[in-house]
């Protein structure tokens, strides 16, 4: 595995690949890689002749720096894992080579003043900014992207559709552990009582989904839905959002069975998000 810092040595390597008709693979990640990561991974090696991961901790999507401050990073970790996974290239560029000076940012225009684009303003301008930029310089034939983070994924499929109409975008399924907490470099922070309560909270919603006619319109399911969280849910102190929402344009048009119930909430500190398929 080669690990590359400097943009032009990557630019080589890139230019060598597609001399020689290779496919590349490319999945944008913040480090903190986990078992998620593995299978955009192993997707991406499915699909083409060469991966290419980056690692960069994009300051520009953090709406709050205490969150920034706090990522965790292990680089030693993370080399090791792309290592065992047969990743082909870790790009890991410096951020004044990515935001030099005088740089113009990108303001999101897609699927505005929904979910997590209404509680954290100005981040999903930080995630397309970053991924135009990456997307420049590596210019591959297919990117990776988890769909635990479904309306970044929506986001970033409207970005390529715009801009990158030779780039091929692939959605992978969140990966769970055993108990079905979802995989994620935040989840770290969450000890095992808490643990427990995020557990309770998801397999309850399941079992709302399940309850709930899939012919149901969105709309009245989200009623219902508030009416069962009142009821039934009392550990999650701090709910932003937990609502059903077209899996096609994320409007609330349309019916459940082709939905995902999306939600955000806090335990203690750490701000989790989550979605499930209806």
């Amino acid at each position: 595995m080669l690990i590359i810092k400097d943009i032009n040595n990557l630019k080589n390597y890139i230019n060598q690949y597609k001399s020689e008709n290779r496919s590349i693979g490319m999945i944008p990640t913040m480090g903190a890689l986990h078992d998620g990561h593995g299978a955009l991974i192993k997707s991406s090696k499915e699909h083409n002749d060469k991966t290419i991961m980056s690692i960069f901790i994009n300051p520009k999507q953090f709406n709050n720096k205490d969150d920034l401050s706090s990522y965790p990073i292990n680089k030693g970790s993370d080399y090791d894992y792309a290592i065992k996974n047969n990743v082909d290239i870790v790009f890991e560029p410096d951020q004044k080579k990515i935001y030099p000076k005088n740089f113009q940012s990108i303001k999101n225009s897609f699927y505005k003043n929904i979910l997590c684009d209404l509680y954290r303003p100005g981040h999903f301008d930080g995630v397309i900014t970053v991924v135009n930029e990456l997307l420049n310089l590596t210019s591959p034939n297919k990117v990776y992207f988890g769909l635990k983070d479904y309306q970044q994924f929506k986001i970033i499929e409207k970005l390529i559709d715009k801009s990158f109409s030779n780039i091929q975008i692939y959605g992978v399924e969140t990966v769970r552990d055993q108990d079905g907490l979802a995989l994620s470099s935040r989840n770290k922070f969450i000890n095992k009582p808490n643990r427990l309560i995020y557990i309770n909270f998801i397999n309850t919603l399941n079992k709302f989904i399940l309850s709930i006619d899939p012919e149901t319109e969105i709309k009245d399911a989200n009623q219902k839905l508030d009416k069962f969280i009142k009821e039934n849910i009392d550990q999650i102190k701090k709910l932003e959002y937990c609502e059903f929402r077209s899996i096609q344009d994320m409007s609330i048009n349309g019916k459940v069975k082709n939905s995902r119930l999306f939600t955000a909430f806090y335990i203690l500190g750490t701000r989790l998000i989550d979605n499930l398929k209806a």
